[in-house]
């Protein structure tokens, strides 16, 4: 059987135009979920800074604590 050119090109130019889609979807829904945190660790961040707060000392970083304990 012979496939004409012109219809082979046409039936891959669709199917990567799907492909391309599909992709860009996944895309979107993947950046989408990852912004979102649950709701335990977005009330547990807000409990670590309220407490931070509460302490009277600034956010400290790693470093800080790392240069105390050594």
């Amino acid at each position: 059987m012979d496939m004409n050119l012109y219809v082979a090109e046409w039936l891959v130019r669709e199917r990567l135009a799907q492909a391309r889609e599909a992709g860009a979807r996944s895309a979107r829904l993947n950046a989408a979920m990852a912004e979102r945190r649950p709701v335990r660790v977005r009330l547990g961040m807000a409990l670590v800074s309220l407490g931070r707060r509460l302490q009277g000392g600034g956010a400290r970083g790693a470093e800080a604590l790392a240069a105390e304990s050594s």
